[in-house]
């Protein structure tokens, strides 16, 4: 019979197993999660900025027609 693991959780960027109170399993891990999670919202944010203008400038169309 295989023996239980113990209580662990995975690292939020490489997925390696660590202590259930840590969330990363180093301080590389840390900044790079943090560095991947900046480009994320930012590149989020630019295709919500692409989306209002695609709509106003469809609005703008249609009322000129």
């Amino acid at each position: 019979m295989p023996h239980p693991l113990p209580p662990h959780t995975h690292c939020l960027n490489c997925d390696n197993p660590i202590p259930e109170d840590q969330d990363f399993c180093s301080e590389k891990c840390k900044d790079a999660y943090q560095e991947r999670m900046k480009k994320e919202r930012r590149r989020i944010m630019y295709f919500y900025v692409a989306a209002i203008i695609a709509i106003i400038g469809i609005g703008l169309i249609s009322s000129l027609a």
